[in-house]
This record gives C-alpha cells, structure tokens and sequence, in this order.
C-alpha cells in the first residue's frame, strides 16, 4: 500500500480534529470578514476560531464558530451572532467555555460542533463539551437533552446522556438524529425531548458490525445527513467508511474496511477514488446531500470528496497536503475541512485550521473532478514496486496475462492495446486495410494507424502502443507514471 495510515489517540476530548491553536473557483469570508491582524487562530470579534458545522436556515448560513464559542449567521454577506456570549480568554488566547441557558447573547456553550434547523426554524446544536443538546428559539437557548456530564444514558431532557455528540440531522418529522460520537451509537431525540438509541451498540471503544440497528457498530461517528428517501448517512470517522441506515439495517456504502490495529483501535485510512465499495476515505466528517449526490469532508485528506449517483467517488476539491489557498480547483488547498452545506449551487466548506468557511460552485448533475497527474496518483493505491509495470486504469488493476505486458525499449514505455483496453470495456478491432487498431466503448471511439511507426509495434502478433502516442491519440485521456513504484495510472475522464 502505498499511503500511510493517521490515527486519533484516544481518549482526546474532541474528535474532531479542532486542537490546533480548473473549473471551480473559490472565495473565502475572509473576504467578507476581514481578518485577525495576525492572521491566527487567536480570538477576534469579527473572526471565525475553528469553524464547525453548517447549515442552511430559514435565514441564511449558519455556523458553528466552535472555539469562539459561538453560533453565527451569514446572511447577505454579514456576519453577526445568533448565539453565545462573549467570554474571558484561557493562557492559549481562546475564549473559555462554559454552559449557560437563557438569553441567547448571554449564553454559554462549550466547544459546540454542529447545527441543524427543524421546519419551525428552531436551531440545534450539539454542544460536544458539555455533552447536550442545545435548542435555539425565540432569542433563547435551552437544553434539550443532556446533563452537562458525559455518560450513556436514554430518557427524556435532563434524564438522558451523551458522550461528545457531534453531527446532527432532521427528518421530516423534526425527530432529531445525533452522532454521539465517542458513545459510538446514533441517538434519536423526538420533538417533546425523548432520546433512544436508534443504530448501534454503545461501548467504550467502537467497533465495525453491519446488520441491524441493534447489532451495528460504528467508531467514533461524526457526520449524519439524509436522502430522499429517508435513509441516514453515516460518516463513521473512525472506521474511515460511510455507511448508511435504512428501514432498520445498517450497511457500509462506501470505502473499503481494513484491519482494525489492536494498538489505536482504529482502521487504516487512505485515499482512493472510483467505485464505492472501493473508495478509501480518512477521518470523513461532515456530509450533505444534494441532487443525488453525496458530499463529504474528507477532513484528513485535506478534500471535499463526492459519491455520484453511479456510485463513483470523485474529488471535487482540494489535495494531499494541506494548504491554505484558493482559485482554480487545481490549486485549492484545505487544513482539515470538518463540515460542509449546500445552497443555490454553492458548497459551503468548514476549512477549519484556516479558520474560513470558503465556497466552491458545483453542478451536483455535472460534477467534474479534479485532474491532475498528481491527483491521479495520490488516488490510486499502488502495489508494492516490482520490474513487472503496474498498470491501472479508472482505478482497476490491469491483469495482463504472461507475455503480454507493458514493457521499456530505452527511454520508451510500450502498452500492449488489446488486453488493456478490453479490460477497460472497449471492443478492440484489428483493421487491416490500414494496419491499425480501432478502440470503441459505447459512444467513443478512437484510432491507432501504422504499426510501421516506431509509436506502434506488432510483437508476436499483439498490438504495442508506445506511452507518448497514447497521450497523444487520446488528448482526453490523463496519464500519470510513478517511477518509484514502476507505476502507470490512466484515467479516461469518462
């Protein structure tokens, strides 16, 4: 394998990663915003501090300013205060938390993650620290569930308990469905305040177990989100999968599961794009959902991640590394993007170390990945380097068969045709009238003409293209080749 694995040392008080003091452009509230004098994290009116969750109210954009200890709302490209009381710095420079009901400008949460309006506009909020669940009404706050103290505990209001609760989401019924992430179970709070366990099996550690609700397990939870249909989006972080509840069954619906390390408890975590079930993902977080297309902060591949409605993970936006940047898909850069929203054909982007919310216009129909040598190879796991070419194509592995492989004349790579491309799907046709081969896979086609030429060679009667001819012939098509792992990567943009 060729990425290496991050893990989370448990016990940490929050898992969300909030510690730290082409065709898409992108802007920042910053712009909106302006920013700290010395461009930090260190608390400022005006700033946001670690930016969590995002949702889409009645009345704009709200945000979770997390370690600013606040719920703020964008709205007409003002940034004001719904919620949270201005407060006293701590020896690191951020504003301490603490739990105060009443008065909204008076009140006090601690380190809140996420937020979610029901049909009345009423606001929820997870408020991770204080381990409850606040609602935001009427120019108050109350708690709807929780004591303030971490535990595991169904009933009603005050009698029930959570253990970092962090995503939240709404059906349409104004139920309210919560991560409680370091519970590792999804809980389900009914209109009048009543909290059940809803998926999974609470435990000290979590676990992976698909089936039922009551068998399920999951591994520090974060994102939840539903379709249109009414099945639940899991973005089971720990386990670095998405999985998804539906009439009382819980599956894995994308990423690959790994061994579980008996040292962190924790899976590995990687990055891979194409097909879901073989998709690896890293500290998913947040997720939302539009127009048949899943969302996801893939917050540790420093990515906003799609699943199509094909099923095909893509990258929308950004890279390996992470970075603080914005303009063309190509160059966007994210620290850690922990949740997301959708509006009016904006993705609206928590870049939570850059302490930005940055938007990234999308198509959801028309989705375009990011493409880029680079990209291609950070996405593809590569098998271990060998003198034999490794081969893949749209994310699969070319299996050819022994002598028939890719093979290097000098400086040259040469690709043998007919078993790459009929891996791939297409019908491969020797055409004799002009010695050449012609490719066709549903409604494209292409043509490579004259053996002779030093680009084509016929080698015991099987048809070699070399690398540079390919990349010439099929302009669409993106090639990347990994010298340290002896590696060709082709992606066909279809």
């Amino acid at each position: 394998m060729k990425k290496k694995a991050w893990h989370v040392v448990r016990g940490t008080a929050l898992v969300l990663l909030l510690t730290a003091p082409s065709v898409y452009a992108t802007t920042s509230i910053e712009q909106l915003v302006p920013a700290a004098p010395d461009g930090g994290g260190t608390y400022a009116a005006h700033q946001l501090n670690q930016p969590c969750g995002l949702t889409v109210s009645q009345d704009g954009l709200i945000i979770v300013d997390s370690a600013n200890q606040k719920i703020r709302r964008l709205k007409d490209g003002n940034l004001t205060t719904v919620a949270g009381a201005d407060r006293a710095l701590d020896a690191y420079g951020q504003p301490r938390g603490g739990y105060v009901d009443g008065e909204a400008a008076k009140a006090v949460f601690n380190h809140p993650s996420f937020a979610v309006a029901d049909t009345k506009g009423n606001l929820y909020v997870s408020d991770t620290h204080n381990h409850a669940i606040r609602k935001i009404t009427g120019g108050k706050v109350y708690t709807l569930a929780g004591t303030g103290n971490s535990g595991c505990k169904d009933g009603k209001g005050a009698e029930a308990q959570f253990h970092a609760p962090t995503g939240l989401a709404i059906d349409q019924d104004d139920n309210l469905y919560v991560a409680d992430t370091l519970n590792h179970v999804i809980r389900k709070i009914t209109p009048d305040g009543t909290v059940t366990t809803f998926a999974g099996n609470q435990a000290e550690a979590g676990g992976y177990t698909d089936g039922s609700a009551e068998v399920a397990r999951f591994n520090e939870p974060v994102g939840l989100i539903f379709d249109n249909n009414g099945g639940l989006y899991v973005s089971d972080s720990g386990n670095h999968l998405i999985r998804f509840i539906s009439r009382g069954k819980v599956d894995t619906f994308a990423g690959k599961p790994t061994v579980i390390d008996k040292d962190t408890g924790y899976m590995a975590g990687g990055y891979r794009n194409g097909d879901r079930h073989e998709a690896r993902f890293n500290r998913p977080q947040g997720l939302v959902y539009a127009e048949g297309v899943l969302f996801i902060a893939d917050s540790l591949n420093h990515r906003v991640r799609a699943i199509q409605s094909d099923g095909k993970v893509i990258n929308v936006a950004g890279q390996s590394t992470s970075g603080n940047t914005s303009g063309s898909v190509e160059n966007e850069r994210f620290n850690q993007p922990v949740a997301l929203a959708y509006m009016e054909g904006k993705l609206y982007v928590s870049d939570s170390l850059n302490n930005k919310v940055k938007t990234v216009p999308v198509q959801p129909e028309r989705l375009e990945p990011v493409r880029s040598a680079g990209e291609l190879l950070s996405g593809t796991e590569l098998l271990p380097a060998s003198e034999t070419i490794q081969v893949w194509f749209d994310g699969k592995h070319v299996d050819f068969q022994a002598g028939i492989k890719p093979y290097k004349a000098g400086d040259k790579m040469y690709l043998p045709i007919r078993p790459l491309f009929e891996q791939w799907g297409a019908k491969v046709e020797w055409l004799p009238a002009t010695r050449g081969v012609q490719l066709k896979k549903g409604d494209w086609s292409a043509t490579m003409i004259r053996p002779d030429n030093v680009q084509v060679v016929v080698r015991d009667g099987i048809t070699y293209v070399e690398s540079d001819y390919l990349k010439n012939t099929l302009p669409q098509f993106l090639f990347a080749y990994d010298e340290e792992y002896n590696a060709v990567v082709i992606d066909s943009g279809q």
